[in-house]
């Protein structure tokens, strides 16, 4: 080989060799790896049940396996202070709720992050309701009304459960006491399995639950459902009245989970997390799948997205202005 042509590999070897560790690392295909998304309460709660539907169309559209890791307390802020501190590449999300990203700064006060400045909104995935359940052998009541009244009755003997302080089955049950009238105590629990397992064993007489979460042991007649937050019946639930129509008119609560990362995410990864989202809502048979749990899709852009968690943090804010709810 001449000096000449020695000359033109060592050149072309040389740029080829700064071109690689000029690459930077957000300039290859996403996703390269799993995805990991974080849930502040424990597997079997209500945002696990209906994330898990989402998993396998999400995996085929993305191309990329979806990992699940699971850091509940403190009503889900253990969870949101991780993903705040995580790198914004794509590869680190939070299942969010209306109590993680809505709730909780109206109830906690000094928390290490803030909800909106400190996140990035990716794409809503349901919007879910509460059904008011009770343990027929702690409080029997066969209607909403007779709830009331025996509740009323007793200021202070009973206690409700809930999925933990800031969650919406605790401000749900509270804006209800509110309405109502009613002086109960609270007892949060670290998510969904131990609040419902609570309520059957009789250490609290009930709970706002998600219809997904309380399904089987209604189905097994362990609990009685009374009433449920939304403003129409479930088709779930048709002979379960809302509690607008059965005792307080105007009543309504209702939550949603949603996917969110930390702030700084490339805007083309957020454009494609929603677009899969909103792809997987488009299919039938997963719609099917919810709305045999009680729960319905919600669909929104990122610009749509965002503006619900700032209008929930308002909403939320006064729900616990109003409601004089605390952290138990």
């Amino acid at each position: 080989m001449s000096t000449t042509s020695s000359a033109c590999v060592l050149r072309l070897c040389v740029a080829v060799l700064l071109s690689v560790i000029a690459t930077p690392a957000g300039a290859q295909p996403w996703p390269a790896k799993p995805i990991t998304i974080i849930n502040g309460f424990p597997a079997g709660a209500g945002n696990d049940i209906v994330l898990r539907m989402y998993q396998e169309a999400l995996e085929k559209d993305l191309g990329v396996a979806l990992v699940f890791d699971y850091k509940p307390g403190a009503g889900g802020n253990v969870a949101s202070e991780y993903v705040s501190k995580a790198a914004p590449d794509g590869y680190t999300l939070l299942i969010g709720t209306a109590g993680t990203h809505g709730i909780n700064a109206a109830l906690y006060k000094a928390l290490p992050f803030d909800v909106e400045a400190d996140f990035t909104p990716v794409a809503p995935i349901a919007d879910v309701p509460n059904v008011l359940a009770v343990n027929p052998d702690v409080l029997d009541a066969k209607s909403l009304k007779e709830f009331i009244e025996k509740v009323k009755a007793a200021p202070g003997k009973f206690n409700y459960g809930s999925t933990g302080n800031g969650a919406s089955t605790h401000l749900g049950f509270a804006q209800f006491n509110a309405v109502a009238g009613l002086q109960m105590e609270h007892v949060p629990y670290k998510g969904s399995p131990q609040s419902i397992q609570a309520m059957v064993t009789g250490e609290v007489c009930c709970s706002f639950a998600q219809p997904q979460t309380v399904l089987g042991q209604w189905r097994a007649a362990k609990v009685r459902l009374l009433a449920v937050s939304t403003k129409t019946r479930l088709g779930i639930f048709p002979d379960v009245p809302t509690v607008d129509e059965a005792a307080l008119p105007g009543f309504e609560n209702v939550t949603w989970y949603g996917l969110i990362a930390p702030k700084g995410l490339d805007a083309k990864i957020a454009e494609r997390i929603n677009g899969a989202v909103r792809k997987a809502q488009e299919n039938a048979a997963l719609r099917d799948k919810l709305t045999g749990i009680g729960t319905t899709v919600r669909s929104e852009t990122l610009e749509q997205f965002r503006a619900t968690v700032k209008a929930d943090r308002a909403k939320w804010a006064e729900i616990v202005k109003a409601s004089g709810a605390k952290i138990d």
